[in-house]
């Protein structure tokens, strides 16, 4: 048993599947409960877990380790009340400043984010606790493994389990959060999870030699924007540049209603070129509906891009140039 650390104890599955994910701000990843924690301390753990409120007393005296110490027990509820973890700290004295944790849920269908993000850290808005599709994206500073957890959140079936980290932007710069999830319903869409900033332990990486690159002729060409989108159903899935200044595509807005009715069909024939194994389609003139409520007119090239999972077929997503070209009036 680890003395004056707090251990994140991720419950987002059935009991006997719990895992330790942190142990102070060092990941674990998936490290066995049932090893690291005593089963005479299991119960304490349990009962946060149930009643969804803190155990705080002192340990008797016994021949362990802990004897005498202070134990404490804090549930972290996600959305609609369920304890995503629990924070485990036996030690004597106060105890340590805990490492941010934020719960959440993703809707693997209508790629809906929300999160609970009363402990994350004053460095983060915690005003925001609902993003859909690329809205989720919009503090990544570099997330390599983005398309495969897409991936594996869209197909996945119930039972499977998710975890890397990634770089986020915050108010004191750049942190890394350990990202996990699981789908333990019976709803293979749904998944719950755990963002803990693991910051003092993991440094922050840097932006990609290929970020770096399209920043750089982002800057020399500023109509020019990339975007992500899936092949399956044409929807967007991150923004690599910024988005293109008043196109219609955040919140509830359905990405498949941006591109003007008369240009759907050559979207939908390029969808097939790529998907059937071309390295580059372009459609000249595509009209993109603009938040005005007229139309944004661009130049679009789409490459394939690799899904990141070996089981499903490589052109799961494409890589999608944007080049304004005009502003016609509204039809």
């Amino acid at each position: 048993m680890i003395i004056g650390r707090w251990l994140v104890i991720e419950t987002l599955g059935q009991a006997d599947t719990w895992s330790v994910l942190v142990a102070g701000s060092a990941p674990r990843e998936w490290k066995s409960y049932h090893r690291a924690v005593p089963a005479r301390l299991q119960p304490i753990v349990t009962a946060a877990y149930s009643c969804g409120t803190a155990v705080d007393y002192e340990l008797p005296p016994s021949r362990h380790v802990w004897s005498g110490r202070q134990v404490q027990a804090a549930p972290l509820l996600g959305p609609g009340d369920r304890v995503h973890a629990v924070r485990l700290w036996v030690g004597s004295g106060d105890p340590p400043v805990p490492v941010g944790i934020t719960p959440f849920t993703v809707d693997g269908r209508t790629r809906r984010v929300e999160a609970v993000q009363d402990e994350s850290g004053s460095h983060f808005d915690r005003t925001r606790t609902v993003w859909i599709g690329a809205e989720a994206f919009e503090m990544i500073e570099r997330f390599d493994s983005a398309l495969e957890l897409v991936t594996t959140m869209a197909r996945s079936e119930p039972g499977g389990r998710w975890l890397d980290t990634a770089t986020v932007r915050s108010t004191i710069g750049p942190r890394t959060l350990l990202l996990a999830a699981r789908n333990p319903d019976p709803d293979r869409h749904h998944w719950v999870g755990v963002a803990v900033d693991v910051t003092d332990s993991v440094a922050p990486q840097p932006k990609s030699f290929e970020a770096a690159t399209l920043e750089l002729l982002r800057g020399r060409q500023s109509n020019l924007y990339l975007l992500v989108v899936d092949l399956a159903q044409v929807r967007l899935v991150r923004w690599v540049t910024e988005p293109v200044p008043g196109l219609r595509w955040g919140g509830v807005t359905d990405e498949r209603t941006m591109p003007h009715p008369h240009d759907r069909p050559r979207i939908l024939t390029a969808r097939a070129d790529v998907r059937a194994g071309s390295r580059r389609v372009r459609l000249d003139g595509v009209r993109l509906a603009a938040t005005t409520g007229d139309w944004i007119v661009a130049d679009v090239e789409a490459s394939p891009l690799p899904c990141g999972t070996p089981d499903f077929p490589p052109a799961a997503f494409a890589l999608v140039q944007l080049a304004v070209v005009g502003h016609p009036a509204a039809e």
